[in-house]
């Protein structure tokens, strides 16, 4: 090879000009994928690069490979719905592309399409604001990660950094644990008896998938919302801690605990030191009431002090008046 074939050649290297499509393919793996550390963001203009001239060569299966890496490593660099969208379009129709991070190691894109898509899905369901539909996308991620079966993962750890990020298997679990907890936090306040089902099923789940953290919140929950007690006032006897009856300060003696124990009644009713169960219909409407005398105090106050204090404004308003006339006073004298 002679000096200006050495040169060129350089200059290839160098700028990238004058490459054919599969070199500029090639390129985006040495000057951006392959790099320590990567550069990905120049990989992903090379890759773009390719596409132009893979399609001027009329070669679409490349460019179509080239514009899905494009979009991949997007993704890696900026994952956001908006990237993982176009991700998701650009892998339609293409049966492998390469793993990422490597330039030879091929995998097939449909359960990478899946992957995204479940993600997408478990997105949408972290973003709704309406429990049914938080419940309903929850359950559906979890339903497209289980299509998954074994399959690793290439892009659940870019997301989210909670719940498993090992397993396609335990990913579905943890989304359907999820959507049972959400279940049982819309149902609490119509059943307690049917949220604590769904919170027990959650809190199994959440164990199955090894989100012990989850696992513990929810049985911390279970016991609140399977706790009963009668209320102090109503007799009534209420399920859920917290939820549909509350202790309220009150002082109790020994007379108090025998005579719940002499009647046969719930213990549990003063089974807090100088506390008292009542349900929260009961307690609320003591609240109530007190927040309404204490308005009524405020106002009695109010009302009483006000023209005290404005006697004083009258007092330190003439006292100001005085001032003024003994200054100009003393102005005059000096003047």
């Amino acid at each position: 090879m002679g000096f200006l074939d050495k040169m060129k050649e350089s200059v290839k290297d160098a700028t990238g000009i004058g490459l054919n499509a599969q070199q500029q393919y090639e390129r985006a793996y040495q000057k951006g994928v392959l790099l320590q550390p990567p550069k990905y963001q120049d990989a992903i203009k090379e890759f773009h690069s390719a596409t132009e001239k893979f399609l001027k060569d009329g070669n679409k299966a490349m460019a179509d490979r080239a514009t899905a890496n494009a979009c991949l490593y997007q993704l890696v660099v900026n994952p956001d719905r908006e990237s993982l969208a176009k991700a998701i379009q650009a892998l339609e129709g293409i049966p492998e592309i390469e793993r990422i991070g490597s330039q030879k190691d091929m995998m097939a894109t449909p359960p990478l399409i899946t992957e995204l898509n479940a993600i997408g899905e478990e997105l949408s369901a972290r973003d709704a604001d309406d429990g049914a539909d938080k419940i309903a996308k929850f359950r559906k991620a979890g339903d497209t990660f289980m299509k998954l079966g074994s399959s690793p993962f290439q892009f659940v750890d870019k997301f989210s950094t909670e719940g498993p990020l090992d397993k396609a298997m335990n990913r579905s679990i943890y989304c359907m644990a999820l959507a049972d907890y959400h279940e049982g936090l819309c149902l609490v306040m119509e059943s307690p008896t049917r949220a604590h089902d769904f919170m027990q099923k959650a809190s199994i789940e959440f164990r199955q998938s090894m989100t012990n953290d989850w696992a513990e919140k929810t049985g911390a929950y279970v016991e609140r919302i399977k706790s009963k007690r009668h209320c102090w006032m109503c007799s009534r006897e209420m399920q859920g801690k917290d939820i549909f009856y509350k202790y309220y300060p009150a002082k109790s003696e020994k007379y108090h605990h025998q005579l719940v124990q002499d009647l046969k009644q719930d213990h549990g009713m003063i089974d807090s030191p100088n506390s008292v169960t009542l349900c929260t219909i009961c307690g609320s409407s003591i609240e109530n009431q007190a927040d309404h005398y204490a308005v009524m105090r405020a106002q009695e106050v109010k009302d009483w002090v006000e023209p005290i204090l404005a006697e004083y404004q009258k007092v330190l308003q003439n006292h100001h008046e005085r001032l003024k006339d003994l200054e100009a006073v003393a102005h005059r004298h000096t003047s």
